[in-house]
Parts: C-alpha cells; structure tokens; sequence
C-alpha cells in the first residue's frame, strides 16, 4: 500500500514538472495512473472481475460458433435492384423460392437408365414432400421440351433445380442446403449415379462452412506465431506468457461479449469471428507489448515493478488509448457500409481493439507486477540497442538517399498494384473439393460452362403483351440484344429454342405464300386447255340463246292472234250453256245456235295450224336450264303443253267436226244432236278452264320473249368476258410467277435467326396448347411480364459480364420507344447483374470507408501531436504502404499463382493497415516529440534507437496475427491476412524505420507545424 502511494506521488510530481517545464517532456496521462495505481493495487479484484466475466459470459450464452449458424448476414442487402427483380419475377411466374435456387446435379456412366430415372423420380418426390426447407422443385425431365435442357447430350448427366428456403448467406438457407444434400446423398446412397447439390446458394454455403472448418487451426497456428516471436523478443518463455495470459483472458471476454451481442441481433458471421480473434490477438499482444517495452525501461533504470508498472501505464497509456481509438473508430466506420461482410466485421474488431486495450491497461499491470514479486518477467539486456542506434544514425546522417530507396520501393509496388484484377467469384475462394465446386466440374464435363447460372432480362409492362404488335415489339427487342458482342444466345416467348420461330417470320411466310403462289401458278398453267373450252362453251352458248330468241319470236307472234281468237270463242261457248238449258224450250236460240255452225271449223284450223307452229318451243324450253328457274318460262312451257295435247287428242278436229255438223244448209234437227251439243260444250269449257285466261297467257309470252332476248344478250357478253378473261387470268398467271419467284428468294435471302426480316405472330397463337406450355416459361399469366434466358461467352462472375448486364439494359431501353413497350421497364436479374449491384457497392463503400478512416487516423494524430503536418505526412505514409502491400499481394497471387485478387480484401486491407499503421505511427512521433525539445535530430535519434525493437515486434506479432489466417481455406482470409501481413512488415522494416524518420529529420521543427518548437539556448 505505502509502495502504491509512492508510485502515485511520482508520477504526480513528473506531471507537474512537465507543466512547470523542469523536467524531460513526457506523454503522461494523471487519470491511466490512477487506473494503473488501481489495478496495481486490487490484483484480486481485477482478476476475479475479468475471470469471473469470462465464466460468467460463457455461462449465460452459448458458443460463438453457434450464434453464428443462429445468425443472418445477407451478402447483398435485399434492397438492390438485381434481387427486386428476382423477387418480382418470382411473384410474376408464380416461382417462390427461385431466389435460392441450388442444382441437383447428377451423373452416371451408364446414363439415364430406368434404374437412374425412377431414382430421379423418387428424389423429385422426397423434395417435394419436405415442405419445411424445399419451395421449388422444377422436375424439367418430366416436359419433353425442357428435358433437353436439363439432359446432356452423351445422355450421361442430368440435374435439378430447387429453391430452398431462406436468402443468400443466411442459416435458414444453410439448414436447407444441407437437408437437400442429405435427402440426396440417402437416395443415390449405393447406387452408380453421383450427385451434387451445386448453384450459387451452395457455394456461399460452402464457403461459410470452410470457413468455420478453419477458424480453430487459424486460432491456433495465430497463437503458435505470437508466442514464439514473444520468446524471441523476451528470450524468456515465462516473460512470453505473460501477455499471452492476458490475452488469453481478453479473448474469451471478448468472444463472450461478441455472443452475447450476437443474441441480441447484432449480426456476426464466421469471418466476423476469424477476423475479430485475429485483431485481438494482433493488438492487444501489441498493446501488451507497448507497455512492457515502458515497463522494462523502468525497471532497468531501477525503478520498483509497482511504480514501473504505473509509469508504463501513465506514459504509453496514451499512446494505447490513441492507438486503440484510432483503430476501433475506423473499425465502427464500417457499420456504414453496405455490404454485410464489411458491417459486421466492423464492430466486432472494434470491440477486438477495446477489449484489447482495457486488458492491457488493467489487467496486464497486476499481472507484471505480481510476476515480478516471483522473479518473473524482468528485462532481459537489450541486445538489438546497438543495431537500431546504427539504424538511427545512418537515417540521421543519410535522410535523403534513405528516403529515396525507402519511396522506390514504395512506388515500385504501388504500381504493381495497379494491374489489380478483383474477383466476385466465390468459387475460387474455396477449396476445389467442396461439393458445390465438384458439381460445377461434373456439371461443365458434359454441358456448356456455367450452364446452371441463369442470367435473365425482365420486361415489366403496365398492358398485356399477349397480342401481335406486343410479341413483335419483345422479339424486336430480343434480336437487338442478341447482336450485344457476348451473347451467344436469346431464348424469350418468341424464340423458346434460342432463335425466332419460323413460323413467326416475315420471311417464312413469305416463302409459304411464294410456295402456294408458285403452285397455283403451276395449277393455272396445267389448265389452259380448260380455260379454252370455257371460251368456246361460251361462243356456243351466245349463238344457241341467239337462235332460240328469233325462233321464239317467230314462233309465238302468231299463237298471240289465235289465243285472242280463243278468247272470243271462249266466251261464246260458254254462253253455250244456258242457251242449250233453254233449247228446249227456246228452239229460235238454238237455231241461231246453229247458224254459227260454219264459223267453228275455220277457227279450229287456225288454232291447230297456230299450235303446230310452236310446237318446237316446247322441245326447247324442256331442255333449258334458264327456263326451268325461271317461274313465268316454266308457266308458258305447261300452258303450251295443254295445248299441244288438246291438238294431239283431235280436240279441234271435233270443233270443226260440230260446225260441218249443224250446217245451216244441212236439214239437221235440235233434238238429234242437242246430246251432241252437249258433250262438246262441256269438253270445250273443260278445255278453255285449263287453258286459264288467255290475256295472261299473252303477257306471260311477250315476258318470255323479253327474257329470251336479255338471255341472248347476256350470252353475247358473258361470252365477251370470258374472252377477257381468258385473257387475263394468262397475263395473272404471268405476274403471279415473278412475284412468287421474288417472295421465294426473299424468303432465302432473309432467313438468318436475327434479321431486320420481320415477326408477326396472331394473338390467338396462345390457344395453341404447345405454345402455350413453352410460352409461360417466358410471359407470365397476366401478359404483363416477359422475360428473356440469356447466355453468353463471359464468365458469369467477371468484369465483362457485369459490364455486359448493363449493356443489356441499355440495348433494351433503345428498343423501347415508338413501341408498344414505350412505358415498360427493363431490368436483369442473375448473378451477373448481382455482381454488378456488388461492385456498385463495394465501390461506395471503399469511397466512405477510406474517406472516414482517413478522417479518424487524421483527426487522432492532430489531437495527439497537436500539429498538422506532421499527420499528413504520416497519413501519406501509410496510404502508400497500404498501396505497397496490394502490391504485393497482386505478386504473389496474380502474378505469381494466377488468382485474382477476392473483393472485399482491398478494403479490409486499407482499413486495418491504415488504422494498425497508425498505431506505430503515434508510437513513434509521440516519442519523437518527447525527445525533439532540444534537437530534431537527436530526437530522431533516440526515437529510433528506443522505439525500434518495440516497433519490430509489435509489426511481427500483427503480422503473426494476420498471416494465422493462411491457416484457413477461403480466398478471403488467405489473401486479406497475407496482404495485411507483409504491409505490417513493410510498414515495420521500411516505412517506420526509414521512410518517417528520415523525413522527419528532413522537415525538423516544421513536422510541429503550425505549433512553434522552442528550445534551451544552451543546447542549440
């Protein structure tokens, strides 16, 4: 206790001897000594208080490792548009679970075997049966059109979409994949078939799963580095322990403390824990180091371990607590970022970085001097003293020429690190034997590379696209894309098989119609001698009517008189029957009866001669079609039948008989023939009633006299017409074969799959059942949503496919206007849209995240050395190391093993080098400040000398740290810690030990600016 008061009382009288100026200038901090003077003095209660949080953490949570399987980190915010569109063309084309879709890949040397065909079956039905994790199951062998998409064509592959549950990244993703793989794994299980679940989803996954797998050999191999670089630094294995002791308790309050965040929705992920446990491990061994490196100071000087231990706590306290805030709010920066995998890795290296330093600065001092009271921990004699005073008087004496070795080097990577490839591509960044990467490989073996990343361009329109001018309008758009340098193929509504139906062709169709021309054209030759019979028939026609209208004519003018006649007669016969009525009794009447007598016999001639002369007509008008259409011919053809018969029956020959008979000159009598009488008059009215009335008999003949002579004329020049028509039809079939024979050849000549040829398809092509089957795979249910499979040479994850997902959409909107597609949008959804979505945000994010972390580093190091040109040149330092290390690093991966460089490494290393790189700087400065108050070069001096193995070993135990994540298997971690690494040796071997210092005895005083230096007299 009394030691404890001592100390502080020291420490108190240096600070006031700092403000009086009597004493050395010095960074001491009155509030880190009475944290130290605490510490120092309540051992037990600091140590049970982190022990009892490390058990306590533990107790109430569970392990890291499972919260983060419990947790969700996206790899794309779900608000990009390349996944909006996924989500709308799910909804559209009633596809959930497309989102996440894995492949089924599957393979057997015997091929698609009934044996492999009912297991395929039965897979089809487990998946669909565990509706828990699997959504989609796309059985494409069941559908002849799509079976030969999903079977290869040696017959020897085929494989299975499935879309799961859960988002990209997520543990109810992983969950699902995994029961698929063992749903699959249990069906083939002893079977020749090998299968794979493959796809985009099932890579993340099994990159989250190496991952995990590493984490233990990478904290391990972490901690074999640290310990024995401590023991080389100490050369002392007990001295080594004792920051790994501390560190080993910081790192599971740490990890507890992590968890316990992670329950409570903070999202943390297995780099998040890799990465947190190597920044730990790197800074707080850093820390740890720091203030050892002040302690042993003190102890060499004979100073007792407590107050030792206080003085190191007091004076490089705030260095730490600069250090430590510099690289935790560079950490908490990145909460900003919009890519998971850099904010969440943020705030759990910033807690890395706080729980650090509380543990170096509580912890590690009680520790140092309870060590200390056992023998433990003591300085060792510094050897390295009088390399790093050579060091620093060659820096001293040579500042130029170091510098400009020191800056070559520099710029010499740094333009390495401009020929930079990045990669988006998670497969490489995990081993080749994971199961997604052996279905890729089987998958490429027997189909075209990548066949089962699909990459799709959306066409959302606010009206129905099922009509002719809409289909028209996509297949224009579709032939505009498929002319994009890189796209091999367009499948769409309008071209299901990759290029346009020939049906729907312009050019088709005008070879069909060319073809059926031709034919008829053909037909109509093979006819001409028919066409000349028509000719003649038509001649013969016009000079038969014209014959049968002038014998018509001759023939009825005459029947006119004698029907006029019979009218007369008519009319006295019947006035016959009530004169014989009264004969009887009226003897007068029927003598005057019989006076007319005579008069019968002539007008019985002239009506017999009469229907002789017509006699011919009849004939004629029996054999004319026309006549028997025709309702009033037809009338006059019977009446003239009536008569004809009347005459052939003697009917006349009886009238002129009856008139010779009751001849006035002939002594005939009344009673002999009045039977007679009779009977004729009967058969007379007979005949007349059946004759009807003799007016209309007369109009009817002048009617069929009319129409003859009009059938004559239209004969005359139907006949006239079919001449020219004749005519006419040969000069047609003439024009028709030349248009025929230019249709045909512009049918060849404009039958390429993308030509300006034209498209036409009828609405109603969609009741085609066939059609209609393909087409939904392409136009969704309302017509409101088409899409268009897109193939191409690139490869999928690269630059020029990105590029080419937006030139797709550029094309697109081109083709928009004027159209019926004037108001839609176009959009591309698949990976390579979402890569590009990807470097759209990697981009904004490195923007903020360097632009704020340079920002914190500077603001810090203008607080600390209270100037402003010192921290630029500092700031100008590290970004360069930072561009050195990418240097490097494109070295020895690009150049050197031919692996691009993973995406988020560049910025993970910016971050940590810039934010580790200014820890030495404050180190460094700060006690250059510390010792410049008489002279900037002795200053240098002694900086370099003191601080060289303490910055030496701080750079290779964080460079231990990182290259502990070679360790793993992922790209990112190998990459990111080999990176960070040999930056950390740059910065530690080249920057800090000659670049700064020799820029700093270059500018002396001016580095304080715009602060002013003042120095004894005596001493300049």
């Amino acid at each position: 206790m009394t030691d404890t008061l001592a100390a502080i009382a020291d420490v108190v009288k240096s600070v006031r001897r700092q403000r009086d100026g009597t004493a050395e200038r010095s960074e001491y901090s009155p509030r880190l000594a009475r944290l130290g003077a605490f510490a120092v003095e309540h051992k037990i209660l600091i140590f049970s208080v982190w022990i009892g949080t490390a058990v306590v953490l533990a107790l109430l949570f569970p392990q890291l490792e499972t919260v983060v399987r419990q947790q969700s980190v996206d790899l794309v915010p779900h608000d990009v548009p390349s996944l909006q569109t996924i989500d709308r063309m799910s909804v559209a084309f009633s596809e959930q679970g497309s989102k996440t879709m894995v492949f089924v890949a599957m393979e057997d040397p015997a091929g698609l075997t009934p044996t492999a065909r009912r297991d395929y079956a039965d897979l089809v039905s487990r998946l669909r049966a565990d509706t828990k994790h699997v959504l989609l199951v796309q059985d494409l062998l069941a559908d002849p059109v799509t079976a030969a998409q999903a079977v290869s064509q040696d017959h020897k592959a085929w494989y299975l979409p499935v879309g799961v549950v859960g988002t990209l990244g997520d543990p109810a993703a992983t969950e699902s994949i995994t029961v698929v793989r063992d749903i699959t794994a249990k069906e083939f299980a002893g079977r020749t078939t090998r299968a794979y679940v493959t796809g985009p989803p099932a890579t993340f996954s099994d990159m989250i799963a190496s991952a995990e797998h590493a984490l233990l050999f990478i904290s391990i191999a972490t901690a074999a580095l640290i310990a024995l670089i401590l023991m080389i630094v100490y050369r002392s294995v007990v001295t080594a322990v004792l920051p790994l002791l501390v560190i080993g308790v910081s790192l599971a309050v740490g990890r507890g403390v992590l968890s316990a965040l992670g329950e409570l929705g903070m999202p943390v992920s297995e780099f998040t824990v890799a990465f947190m446990g190597a920044i730990l491990l790197g800074a707080g061994t850093d820390y740890s180091v720091f203030l050892i490196s002040r302690y042993h100071e003190q102890r060499r000087a004979g100073v007792p371990p407590d107050q030792a231990a206080i003085h190191a706590t007091a004076s490089i306290g705030r260095v730490i607590l600069a250090s430590a805030a510099t690289v935790a709010f560079a950490f908490l920066s990145m909460v900003f970022a919009k890519l998971s995998v850099f904010a969440a890795l943020g705030p759990a290296c910033a807690l890395a970085v706080f729980v650090g330093f509380l543990a170096s600065v509580t912890l590690l001092p009680p520790v140092l001097t309870l060590a200390a009271r056992r023998g433990i921990g003591d300085p060792k004699p510094d050897r390295t003293r009088r390399y790093w005073n050579s060091v620093a008087v060659a820096v001293v004496r040579r500042p130029v020429p170091l510098l400009a070795v020191s800056l070559v080097i520099l710029l010499a990577l740094s333009a390495v690190a401009t020929t930079i490839k990045i990669s988006y591509d998670d497969r490489q960044g995990q081993p080749t034997t994971t199961p997604s990467n052996q279905g890729y490989q089987l998958l490429n073996r027997h189909f075209r590379k990548d066949v089962v990343i699909s990459e799709f361009v959306v066409v959302e329109n606010p009206t129905d696209m099922r009509t002719g001018r809409g289909l028209a309008d996509l297949d224009e758009m579709a032939s505009r894309i498929s002319q994009i340098p890189g796209v091999t193929k367009v499948s769409g509504v309008t071209r299901p098989a990759g290029t346009r139906l020939d049906q729907a062709k312009l050019s088709w169709q005008n070879g069909q119609i060319g073809d059926k021309m031709a034919d008829a054209v053909a037909d109509g030759n093979a006819r001409k001698g028919d066409l000349a019979k028509l000719t003649n028939g038509a001649d013969q026609l016009a000079g038969g009517l014209a014959k049968l209208d002038t014998t018509v004519r001759t023939a009825l003018t005459p029947l006119t008189g004698v029907l006029n006649r019979a009218l007369s007669a008519g009319v006295r016969v019947d006035q016959l029957r009530p004169l014989l009525q009264q004969l009887s009794a009226t003897a007068p009447s029927i003598d005057q009866a019989i006076q007319s007598g005579p008069g019968l016999r002539p007008l019985a001639d002239q009506a017999q001669n009469a229907i002789t002369a017509i006699d011919p007509l009849v004939g004629a008008l029996n054999t004319s079609p026309w006549c028997a259409t025709t309702p009033q011919c037809a009338q006059i053809r019977d009446q003239v039948q009536i008569l004809i018969t009347l005459r052939d029956n003697g009917f006349f020959n009886q009238v002129a008989d009856l008139g010779d008979r009751y001849n006035p000159a002939a002594n005939a009598t009344v009673a002999g023939t009045l039977a007679d009488v009779q009977a004729s008059v009967s058969s007379l009215n007979s005949a007349f009633g059946a004759l009807g009335n003799p007016t209309d008999i007369t109009g009817n003949i002048h009617r069929l006299q009319d129409g003859i002579n009009q059938l004559a004329s239209g004969a005359e020049a139907l006949a006239a017409g079919v001449h020219a028509l004749a005519d006419s039809n040969l000069q047609m079939l003439s024009g028709m074969s030349q248009i025929a024979a230019q249709l045909q050849n512009s049918a060849r000549t404009s039958a390429t799959p993308d030509s300006a040829s034209g498209f036409y398809l009828p609405a109603n092509t969609f009741e085609n059942r066939q059609f209609a089957d393909v087409a939904k795979l392409f136009l969704s249910r309302d017509g409101k949503t088409a899409r268009f499979a897109i193939e191409s040479s690139h490869d999928p994850y690269s630059s020029e496919a990105t590029h080419l997902a937006k030139q797709m959409v550029t094309v697109a909107d081109a083709a928009r206007p004027n159209t019926s597609l004037a108001n839609a949008t176009v959009s591309v959804a698949g990976f390579p849209a979402v890569n590009a979505d990807l470097q759209h945000l990697l981009r904004s994010d490195f923007a903020l995240l360097a632009a704020a972390t340079l920002l914190i580093v500077g603001l810090i190091l203008v607080l600390l050395l209270r100037a402003i040109l010192a921290p630029m040149y500092l700031l100008g330092t590290v970004v360069l190391n930072y561009l050195a290390s990418l240097g490097v690093g494109v070295l020895i991966f690009q150049w050197g093993l031919g692996y691009p460089i993973a995406y988020p490494v560049p910025l993970l290393a910016f971050i940590i080098l810039v934010a580790v790189g200014a820890d030495y700087n404050m180190l460094l400065v700060s006690r250059l400040r510390e010792e410049s108050d008489r002279n900037v070069r002795v200053g240098v001096l002694r900086t370099v000398a003191s601080t060289g193995s303490v910055i030496t070993s701080a750079g290779l135990i964080f460079a231990a740290s990182m290259f502990g994540l070679l360790a793993g298997s992922v790209a990112i971690m190998i990459e990111t810690g080999s990176i960070i690494g040999c930056g950390l040796l740059l910065d530690t071997f080249l920057v800090r030990t000659l670049t700064v210092p020799a820029i700093a005895t270059l500018l002396r005083d001016a580095s304080w600016w715009p602060q002013r230096v003042a120095h004894p007299a005596s001493n300049r």
